[in-house]
């Protein structure tokens, strides 16, 4: 966290000193580009209907590596999407014998791509959501597969500054593969909520 927060305002210096006494130019470009980083939060696996004696799932950590496009439809709308590589690291507690068969951990990778509409308001602040695809980056996973469809929803405090830059934090909850690629009967879904940091540029 600390390493992504100093180059956020790293970035943010190198690129902005210069203009703060300059008037912001308009621009013909509606797009904006940049990267974020998510984490801070929890990863919970879960089932629609838990299978009695089945294992145990609980979340350990994660993080989400990201570029992210937003296009402004308006003022008040934008259109977002991306790609991103997320890696998540979860503990397994046996549903039979425990004392025999103890905890252990386990790691798996997804690839997301979300298709969504931020909403903005108030000048600073936002919601974000809509569709996000899911596809397994791991050759074995320790859960069911994720690959599919899910959502997310999100609430977010942004600044737009004068040479370009846009940095935000954005609070979100994300829910994995609710329309499942999977054929198991019972499948697994991955519940993610955290913190979303970004730094955007407005592209000319």
């Amino acid at each position: 966290m600390k390493t992504f927060t100093h180059l956020l305002l790293l970035v943010c210096i190198i690129g902005c000193s210069p203009s703060f006494a300059q008037e912001e130019k308009p621009t013909t470009q509606k797009g904006q580009i940049g990267i974020t980083f998510s984490g801070f939060g929890s990863n919970d696996v879960f089932r629609k209907e838990e299978l009695i004696g089945g294992p145990g799932y609980l979340g350990d950590r994660f993080y989400n590596l990201g570029i992210s496009y937003l296009y402004q439809l308006n003022r008040t709308f934008d259109l977002e999407t991306g790609i991103e590589f997320a890696d998540h690291k979860i503990t397994i507690t046996p549903g039979v014998s425990p004392e025999h068969y103890p905890s252990y951990g386990a790691g798996f990778s997804l690839i997301t791509i979300p298709v969504g509409v931020r909403v903005n308001f108030m000048r600073y602040f936002f919601v974000n959501g809509g569709l996000i695809l899911d596809a397994d980056a791991s050759q074995s996973m320790p859960i069911n597969s994720q690959t599919g469809f899910g959502f997310n929803l999100g609430l977010g405090l942004k600044y737009n500054f004068k040479c370009g830059f846009t940095a935000f934090v954005n609070p979100y909850s994300r829910f994995h593969s609710l329309v499942s690629f999977s054929s198991e009967k019972y499948p697994q879904h991955l519940l993610e909520s955290g913190i979303r940091l970004g730094l955007m540029y407005r592209l000319k």
